[in-house]
């Protein structure tokens, strides 16, 4: 946020109604579950943890300090991104995202869930009926979460297309005893829930990160993962960005399966 602002942080300039919803809401949650970290001190939020000190409602002039998105990405771990209703349809309407997968999110503002998406062709065609009936069916009481997953060769949580990432170490060749090492299982947590005064949806990422070496002890995870990598159809896999590691990943993790296989008798 201090250095990459402008690359995490972007929103349409109309969502301040929606965004002040979450803030509101997400205070709410925070001085309730978390009241030795967060306490309400007027209309502001107050951060004991960090000793920061946050508005929860525009000045007397209308205007905010920071945007409420904003400002509501900096009171969780999780990225934020925020989809609004223009047109009866749902858009993406900004974000705080901080740990972003190799995508851009400002190429993202106002394009609904399947121009998200639009990358993978296979995606947009798949995706566009079952999303717009996915909305449709969500309420405010009853939120949605899912695991998304992807085979990275860095564990910096921080990868936007904008130039401004790190540049990762070389790839491992095929059957190099270290790509476990050097290779990493990015798996994001991910929820969606409706908040029912502005019809706003906040779609939430948490990030996990773990060597691919975390697998050794999981020689079945290890198998699945390379069925799952070797049976992405190439498209797909150009869009999780895999395309140049995977044979070296699959090669690793069908090792590990194999050495189980073997300490069993091939069960």
């Amino acid at each position: 946020l201090r250095e990459h602002h402008d690359t995490v942080v972007a929103v349409l300039d109309d969502i301040e109604e929606e965004a002040a919803e979450v803030l509101r809401n997400l205070a709410e949650h925070l001085c309730v579950t978390r009241p030795e970290w967060f306490v309400r001190e007027g209309d502001h939020i107050v951060n004991r943890r960090r000793d920061e000190r946050w508005p929860l409602t525009p000045s007397a002039e209308g205007h905010w300090t920071l945007h409420p998105l904003d400002i509501a990405g900096r009171l969780v771990q999780e990225d934020l991104a925020l989809l609004v209703n223009r047109e009866g349809r749902p858009v993406f309407g900004g974000g705080s995202v901080c740990f972003p997968n190799r995508w851009d999110l400002t190429s993202k503002l106002g394009r609904t869930m399947a121009e998200v998406h639009a990358p993978v062709d296979r995606l947009n065609e798949q995706l566009q009926d079952p999303i717009d009936s996915f909305f449709g069916r969500l309420s405010a009481d009853k939120p949605f979460w899912r695991l998304g997953w992807g085979v990275l060769d860095t564990d910096d949580p921080y990868q936007p297309m904008d130039g401004t990432a790190s540049v990762p170490p070389a790839l491992p060749d095929v059957g190099d005893p270290t790509t476990g090492d050097r290779l990493f299982l990015r798996v994001e947590r991910e929820t969606l829930r409706r908040f029912p005064e502005t019809d706003c949806v906040l779609f939430t990422i948490r990030t996990y990160i773990r060597p691919l070496s975390h697998l050794v002890e999981r020689p079945e995870d290890a198998r699945r993962l390379a069925d799952a990598l070797s049976e992405l159809p190439d498209d797909v896999r150009d869009y999780k960005r895999t395309t140049e590691l995977t044979a070296a990943a699959v090669h690793w993790l069908s090792e590990v399966g194999a050495n189980e296989a073997h300490s069993t008798g091939g069960r």
